[in-house]
């Protein structure tokens, strides 16, 4: 069984990814697998042309922060930044799941999880919500960026409604970290049920 998982920007979904692993499922994490793909020799190459070379430090690394204010600021660098990582992306979690067992239970943990159609090769989506003040609070906290570049990710990405819509399991994770872990156990105990 394949579990997707999703959520808004700092809405905690890698908390409850970390949860899912240590309770022994494994991840394949769609930001670990993008960042390899970026990576990639003719991925850097694509991205100098499109987005100049200044987007890399003397040492070739991506300067996130810089990236992140170009690609949200401009809807076109974003989709151009799409075009290129997307598909590729797609690609892997479809080698992945054409490679997996039907009786493992493996967790696509994925933040555009139904923009790119990835929810499509999983058998149960999650989605963990949280309420807009608390995200931009835990945003500008974690990433170090204004409120109005973390207002403009969100605006970005999917309205929460329409995710929610299409979940088969919600997260509300506006609570405590405990209250998170009792949660995504509940989820576990009721998915482990299913496939016994």
């Amino acid at each position: 069984m394949i579990i997707g998982l999703t959520g808004g920007i700092a809405s905690g979904k890698s908390t409850v990814s970390d949860i899912f692993k240590n309770l022994g499922i494994k991840i394949y994490d769609g930001d670990i697998i993008a960042k390899n793909i970026m990576a990639k020799e003719e991925v850097i190459l694509e991205l100098k042309k499109n987005f100049g070379k200044d987007i890399f430090d003397n040492e070739g690394r991506l300067n996130r922060k810089k990236f992140k204010e170009i690609v949200f600021n401009n809807k076109e660098k974003l989709e151009i930044l799409n075009g290129i990582v997307h598909p590729k992306v797609i690609k892997e979690f479809y080698n992945i799941k054409k490679e997996t067992n039907t009786k493992d239970i493996v967790l696509f943990d994925v933040p555009l999880l139904f923009e790119t159609g990835i929810d499509k090769l999983c058998d149960r989506v999650i989605v963990v919500d949280i309420d807009e003040n608390i995200q931009i609070e835990r945003i500008i906290a974690r990433d170090e960026i204004t409120i109005e570049l973390a207002k403009k990710i969100i605006e970005k990405q999917m309205d929460r409604k329409i995710k929610i819509s299409k979940a088969d399991y919600i997260i509300e994770n506006n609570g405590t970290k405990e209250e998170l872990y009792n949660k995504a156990l509940d989820i576990y105990r009721e998915i482990k049920k299913e496939e016994s």
